[in-house]
């Protein structure tokens, strides 16, 4: 998957990498669980929480640091970027669940025998 940005306010392009990192932290820092995503109980200071810990690791995957608290961050965070990130969490979160193993190989199995 190509590395998905939101601009902030401030003109920044901050990437968003919703992974096991981003996910750890947020489970860390509100203890709440990823079937709290699933059953709508998602507050907007939570969705604030999972926003700055999925750009967090998502600076540090391109290197950077995003070196803004989570209020500095949520200031930054438009109507716009918003929508931008929940988009990129929609995405990021269905195509992990969507992705399907590789088909068999079809190809007919050949035994050879050595003779004697």
């Amino acid at each position: 998957m190509k590395p998905q940005f939101i601009t902030l306010t401030n003109g920044r392009r901050v990437r968003i990498l919703f992974n096991m990192n981003s996910l750890g932290e947020f489970t860390a820092l509100t203890g709440r669980e990823l079937t709290d995503f699933t059953a709508g109980k998602l507050e907007i200071l939570m969705l604030r929480t999972l926003a700055w810990c999925t750009a967090v690791d998502g600076e540090i995957a391109e290197g950077h640091s995003l070196d803004l608290d989570e209020k500095e961050f949520g200031r930054l965070m438009d109507m716009q970027a918003i929508i931008a990130f929940s988009k990129i969490l929609t995405e990021q979160s269905m195509t992990a669940a969507q992705k399907k193993s590789e088909p068999p190989n079809r190809s007919p199995m050949i035994f050879f025998r050595r003779k004697a």
